[in-house]
């Protein structure tokens, strides 16, 4: 069946291609996404099947998939409205960039693997590139060309830990799957296998953008079309993790795994070091949404370093992380065609331009902010909890989160209660159901910080 999925995405690219209407680019569009729901249902129904040999349907693809579906919808609906004044050719590219991007994640959140993990997110650069360059200025070719660049640069340094994974096999008779290199790891030799998690935990990065590799994932935001920044702080984002992740519990069977820990929680703690620096210096909302962006995935890290107890608060903060940050992309999408701009010397006021907007906005602040009923606060009392042994991790972790959020709500609560300029009216127009999808997600984010099912915690526990 997933062979029959990336035929669909395939085709549909082919078609929006030769297609000369807008309309039909994004009918066509919309189409490839019914089938992805489908998709869904199916690796539901048949989960924990094997397909073509490298796809695996597990509990942790269907999670991150079943996210991604939810989001490409609603950054399907938020582009249509965003690009309403776009040329033909661009709304071409985008709209095939999209769906590439849309199977190539989908396939690597399956991915049994390694491999065929790389190639896939190896792929994911070409779609994002064309994405970033949408403007067509030279500031997004420079961003794009630096993309592309920098990401192939941390695929291949990924490309070389995954050749030390391949030596922990060289006297076994198995394949490149994470089965295989499971039932090997104890018996490997600590060094390679060290040397392959360093690298590859540097190279993916560029993708779950967190130190070193990070600053690449925020110029993207910042130069690609707003509605689809949604996607690559969520979807994109949670390649980089479920890749990560799936070599970091290879180790757990490891005498290496203790070292493992404290790499990731170095890495951690200097993506929080780094996003409280730059957060207060940032003029301009995007790119600071993408350092909120670096800090949460410090924060997963640092979840993950705690051992195997902290790796469903892990899945339970990136899931989580997804339907808050997409929404607020979403609301900021809508604030920058309102005001024309996303620097905050030219937008404020906006609880006199819509006050519903205006609630979704601060919505996102307390669900960005971890304040209770906010879901990431689980997540986020777990990192203390777990890191109250050891005080001289505890403070200063707690005072970098405590630096982002000052910044972060003082930034963001000037766009709804700073001074309005001028030229904007006081009330303005919006589509209602931009508004309902966001209120969705955020209705859907609060309550699981409430409730959480079992079925999603057995999932998430897999």
């Amino acid at each position: 069946m997933i062979l029959v999925y990336f035929l669909c995405a395939f085709a549909v690219a082919g078609l929006i291609f030769r297609s000369t209407a807008q309309k039909r680019m994004f009918d066509l569009t919309f189409a490839f996404l019914a089938v992805q729901a489908l998709f869904l249902l199916y690796t539901v129904l048949n989960r924990d099947s094997v397909e073509a040999g490298i796809f695996r349907y597990d509990s942790l693809g269907i999670l991150f998939f079943g996210t991604l579906v939810l989001i490409s919808f609603a950054v399907f609906y938020h582009s249509k409205k965003y690009l309403d004044s776009e040329g033909d050719r661009q709304i071409r590219l985008y709209n095939i960039a999209f769906v590439s991007l849309c199977a190539s994640i989908s396939g690597a959140y399956f991915s049994d693997n390694v491999t065929a993990t790389w190639v896939l997110i190896e792929a994911t650069t070409l779609g994002s590139a064309l994405l970033i360059y949408h403007r067509r200025t030279e500031k997004t070719l420079e961003a794009a060309w630096k993309y592309v660049f920098v990401c192939s640069i941390g695929i291949l340094i990924a490309y070389l830990g995954i050749l030390f994974l391949s030596i922990v096999l060289k006297n076994q008779h198995g394949n490149m799957s994470f089965g295989s290199l499971a039932e090997a790891v104890p018996t490997a030799n600590p060094l390679y296998l060290k040397l392959a998690f360093v690298l590859v935990l540097t190279g993916y990065s560029c993708k779950m953008e967190y130190f070193p590799l990070y600053p690449i994932g925020i110029d993207a935001n910042h130069a690609t079309p707003t509605p689809m920044s949604a996607f690559f702080s969520t979807a994109m984002v949670n390649l980089g993790f479920v890749s990560i992740l799936r070599i970091y519990r290879l180790l757990s069977g490891s005498p290496v795994f203790p070292w493992a820990q404290n790499v990731l929680f170095a890495a951690g703690f200097a993506s929080l070091l780094l996003a409280a620096v730059y957060i207060a210096q940032i003029e301009h909302y995007k790119r600071l949404l993408a350092y909120s962006t670096v800090e949460n995935m410090g924060i997963a890290l640092l979840i993950l370093s705690t051992g195997a107890a902290g790796t469903a608060y892990a899945v339970f903060h990136v899931l989580m992380h997804s339907l808050v940050k997409s929404s607020a992309f979403m609301r900021l999408s809508v604030i920058g065609k309102t005001y024309g701009s996303y620097r905050p010397e030219n937008i404020g006021g906006y609880w006199q331009v819509s006050r519903e907007g205006s609630l979704v906005l601060i919505l996102c602040l307390l669900g960005l902010t971890a304040i209770p009923p906010s879901a990431l606060f689980i997540s986020e009392m777990y990192v203390f909890s777990a890191l109250s042994r050891n005080v001289m991790a505890l403070i200063p972790t707690a005072l970098l989160i405590c630096i982002i959020l000052y910044f972060l709500c003082s930034k963001i609560l000037k766009i709804v209660y700073g001074e309005k300029p001028e030229h904007i009216s006081a009330s303005e127009k919006e589509d209602r159901l931009t508004l309902w999808i966001q209120f969705a997600f955020l209705g859907i984010f609060f309550f699981l910080g409430i409730c959480q099912p079992r079925w999603l915690m057995e999932m998430i526990r897999f």
